[in-house]
């Protein structure tokens, strides 16, 4: 509704901006018919002031000619009028719009055109925030009730991005915004930089479905250099006590370890115990995760002799643990976990 009442106003803001600067004074010849439409400078007094210290705004009452006129003035404008003050006022269309005092002056503020034209793009960009959550919904519509949909923000930032230059360009150019070279190219980047923004929108905010970790390439990662992984074990166990890892380590001589810290170094990491991890399945985040875990990471749910355990993770850095795991598996005499 804001967004249509701004722009329902754009044209009338025009057109009154265009018939006031070409206004010109009335003088005897014009008609009383068209005396509406030319500016006529009448003499007048102050006759009273309301001025509030806490307030935005102030009243001014004057009479010039005419029936007492109230105008809404500035708390600074106000106090530069006084009770008697001779002053000249300007009329335009059977309204006050400037009045001159000896110690103060007040002109009408008219919001210009570009600025109304920028507050509706704005309403508009803002409502589609809700769209893209709304779109979230429909891709994800497939997926189970309690599953946690990947968050909306990306498409903020590309409105975000888009009002960067969008809104400068409907301020400067309201009437023709693709008149000249230079705006046809400043729309032109910014409508291309919005797309670009837009497709990576997407691909970050797409529902990844888990499935079976991809095949190995040979490599180890229990016999190479230890990597960090950001990962979390959402059950109180010996190797992650408190919820206290906050990541994963492979590699370094062991197949999976759990750090309080994202390294390098092996200080407070602990060793867990694979040859007793059973993994069941792979499934997206959902509510009753908790918080603490992020929208698009995966879920591995493991048996831990006979206690469920589950690891969070971002879905490759969890497929990277699951292959490190299923290696570990089909070779127990290089990890050191006992044959089958």
């Amino acid at each position: 509704m804001a967004m249509v009442i701004a722009l329902w106003a754009v044209p009338r803001s025009l057109a009154d901006e265009r018939a006031w600067r070409a206004a010109v004074p009335c003088t005897a010849a014009t008609p009383v018919a068209d005396r509406g439409e030319c500016l006529a400078t009448l003499p007048g007094v102050v006759l009273r002031t309301d001025v509030h210290e806490r307030s935005k705004y102030n009243s001014l009452y004057l009479s010039a000619g005419r029936g007492p006129e109230r105008i809404r003035v500035s708390h600074e404008t106000a106090g530069a009028f006084a009770s008697g003050d001779p002053i000249e006022v300007t009329f335009w269309r059977g309204r006050p719009r400037a009045v001159v005092g000896a110690h103060g002056a007040w002109h009408e503020y008219r919001a210009p055109a570009g600025q109304l034209l920028a507050l509706a793009v704005a309403f508009a960009l803002a409502a589609c925030y809700p769209a893209a959550r709304a779109v979230q919904r429909v891709r994800g519509r497939r997926l189970p009730d309690d599953e946690v949909l990947p968050s909306a923000l990306p498409f903020a930032g590309v409105l975000l991005m888009t009002a960067l230059w969008l809104l400068p360009l409907c301020v400067l150019h309201p009437t023709d915004p693709l008149g000249s070279p230079a705006t046809i190219t400043w729309a032109v980047s910014g409508t291309a930089v919005t797309v670009g923004l837009l497709v990576l929108a997407f691909r970050a905010s797409r529902v990844r479905l888990p499935g079976v970790a991809g095949p190995t390439d040979g490599t180890d990662d229990a016999g190479w250099e230890e990597v960090f992984l950001p990962a979390r074990f959402l059950e109180h166990t010996e190797y992650n006590p408190y919820d206290f890892g906050t990541h994963v380590v492979l590699g370094g001589g062991e197949v999976l370890a759990v750090s309080p810290h994202s390294g390098p170094g092996r200080f407070g990491v602990r060793r867990v115990p694979v040859e007793r991890l059973t993994l069941h399945r792979v499934r997206r985040a959902r509510g009753a995760d908790g918080d603490g875990v992020p929208r698009d990471w995966h879920i591995a749910e493991f048996d831990d002799a006979g206690t469920p355990v589950r690891l969070s993770a971002a879905p490759d850095d969890l497929a990277r643990v699951l292959r490190a795991l299923e290696h570990a598996a089909a070779a127990p005499a290089d990890t050191g976990a006992p044959a089958s």
